[in-house]
């Protein structure tokens, strides 16, 4: 597919800024380095409380079905016991 004038131009724009932007690396990163981390940092708190509370939640939901599980085992035990009882009967 060939590529379009205006694509060119995108792409040539793309690499002049890419080198400006390169030679002028560590001026660039004493300017903007403090912005960057800030922003990384806040981004940073604020997935770490969206972990926390995802995985609160998740949790929660582990609880409700073990909770249910056990319900289940305990509701079905009786009715085991009452039949292992009357097979012990019917055997004497």
């Amino acid at each position: 597919m060939p590529m379009t004038r205006s694509e060119a131009m995108y792409f040539a724009a793309g690499l002049v800024i890419g080198a400006t932007a390169g030679a002028n690396f560590p001026l660039l990163k004493e300017k903007f380095g403090p912005l960057v981390s800030g922003a990384l940092a806040g981004a940073g708190t604020a997935f770490g409380e969206s972990y926390a509370e995802m995985a609160k939640k998740v949790a929660e939901k582990v609880e409700a079905v073990q909770d249910a599980m056990a319900e289940m085992k305990q509701s079905d035990a009786p009715a085991a016991d009452a039949g292992a009882a009357k097979a012990a009967a019917s055997a004497t």
